[in-house]
């Protein structure tokens, strides 16, 4: 690597030690009073819920479960940060967490060599985040979440962007009042700074393995029941100041209804929703004026009984304007999953598929699908160069645990424009190569290798490398060198 990348080792070194630290901590204090106490720790088997890390809130666990447990005597030092009682009765408790995440990256011709001052370049990058939740009784609850993303040296295009820098901030900061609707049924009514994650997150989603997740600040009211959960929401995106704090802002509007849970009649699982969006300003294959546009869709996702298969069919219609022009776009995906049965392994492949409308001319009325908010990193390759607007992907991928605690996945993923006159897109909606030029629709393939080893139920360590084989539309577009993408990482999460 080249010289930007000198201060890796050391200061990835020490964040290493220092998860590593935290853990032994854990383990030296509790362990005078778990052997002391063997045989009623071992009478006592605690309910912990899972860290909601990656692409989900922590705002999700729930560590009431720990309520009336004696948490002196755990093998885990952090459970007396997770439930807090604050009066006799534990009615009111606070829950603590946080977490340490390095990563290095390293990029290779970055934008296949259309990068400057550098093509190629490594740097480190740092995020710290801590939260706190309030419950004061089962009925009225505060959470917040701060965060803090640092970047050393990217000498990439666009240097320390705030995608990936954001000093010091609120994630996360909302007040919930829930009201009972009887024993089946709740609502929950939300207000403030908030991440939101509806399914699978192809169209709203925070987007974790960004430096910088995005968040909203508005309302929402989640109703449950029956199993289901109905989310009517208004919100408006928060725009990152690098070095001031972050505010929402009005150019912008994300608003709908997203309702998911089981079908009665088969044993599957669907997402209804309506998300309608309104943009001051947008611009799409020269068409330039506000954006009104209302996109209806669902999905339909499970297992097909005892045969190994998972299945996923999802589909979205968009209608509205921009400027003087209407908008008629869809996306559709499929993916079909085999899991063989080798438990030693848990090997699963997939095929899927993946489909964005594109423009048929330029100006006028728009045929471009709006990906809205979208988390493609895991649907469209790791080095999150293409992103689900004219677009047609077939893709297909591996997974297997050749060890407890040890998952390795390989994708490869191929991407053609789905009209030969509109661009090429990138994740963020902005456009990566202008489609005006050729005719040519092959943009290229991808291929993905990931393994993620949890050291711990704290510590967890992931590896990747991912290449983008530059194709013809590339090639007549611009730089076409193939890229290269090389990232290290580790994750202390309490």
């Amino acid at each position: 690597m080249r010289s930007s990348m000198r201060p890796l080792p050391r200061r990835f070194g020490l964040t290493l030690a220092l998860g590593l630290a935290l853990h032994a901590l854990s383990v030296v204090h509790d362990g005078p009073a778990v052997w002391a106490q063997s045989s009623q720790a071992a009478a006592t088997e605690l309910k912990r819920p899972a860290y909601q890390i990656g692409s989900a809130g922590r705002f999700n666990e729930d560590w009431s479960t720990l309520k009336g447990a004696d948490l002196g005597a755990t093998d885990d030092v952090w459970d007396r940060l997770k439930f807090i009682p604050l009066d006799p009765d534990e009615n009111v408790w606070l829950t603590l967490g946080g977490q340490v995440r390095e990563r290095g990256e390293y990029f290779g011709h970055f934008l296949f060599g259309d990068s400057e001052p550098k093509q190629s370049d490594g740097y480190l990058l740092s995020r710290f985040r801590l939260s706190a939740d309030l419950h004061v009784t089962r009925y009225v609850r505060m959470f917040a979440e701060g965060r803090s993303a640092l970047a050393l040296d990217r000498a990439l295009a666009g240097g320390r962007t705030t995608s990936f820098v954001d000093e010091l901030d609120l994630m996360n900061g909302f007040a919930d009042i829930m009201i009972p609707l009887g024993q089946p049924a709740s609502l929950t009514l939300r207000g403030g700074r908030q991440e939101l994650l509806f399914g699978s997150q192809r169209l709203v989603g925070p987007g974790d393995f960004s430096q910088v997740p995005r968040t909203f600040e508005g309302g929402a009211a989640i109703g449950q029941i029956a199993g289901w959960t109905i989310t009517p929401f208004w919100v408006q995106p928060v725009l990152v100041d690098k070095y001031h704090f972050n505010q929402s802002t009005s150019d912008q509007e994300l608003f709908g209804v997203f309702g998911t849970g089981p079908l009665v009649v088969v044993a599957v699982n669907l997402d209804l929703y309506w998300l309608g969006a309104n943009n001051k300003t947008a611009s799409l294959n020269r068409t330039i004026g506000r954006e009104r546009r209302h996109t209806l869709g669902g999905r339909v996702w499970g297992k097909l009984g005892a045969t190994g298969l998972d299945f996923e069919v999802g589909g979205g219609a968009q209608f509205g304007s921009l400027g003087r022009g209407d908008v008629a776009a869809s996306m559709v995906t499929t993916v079909l999953g085999y899991t063989l049965p080798v438990p030693s392994l848990s090997p699963r492949v997939y095929l899927e598929f993946d489909y964005a409308s594109g423009d048929d001319k330029p100006g006028g009325d728009v045929g471009t699908f709006n990906p809205l908010f979208p988390n493609n990193h895991s649907y469209l390759g790791y080095m999150d160069y293409v992103g689900r607007q004219n677009l047609v992907s077939p893709n297909a991928g591996l997974s297997l645990s050749p060890i407890q605690g040890l998952t390795l996945s390989l994708q490869q993923y191929f991407f053609w424009r789905e009209s030969d006159r509109d661009a090429l897109y990138n994740k963020s909606g902005g456009v990566l190569r202008p489609g005006s030029t050729t005719t040519a629709r092959y943009v290229g393939a991808e291929t993905d290798a990931l393994a993620t080893y949890n050291v711990t139920r704290h510590l967890q360590g992931y590896a990747g490398y991912s290449r983008f084989f530059t194709g013809e539309f590339i090639s007549k577009t611009g730089k076409d060198k193939d890229s290269d993408f090389y990232y290290l990482a580790i994750q202390y999460t309490f």
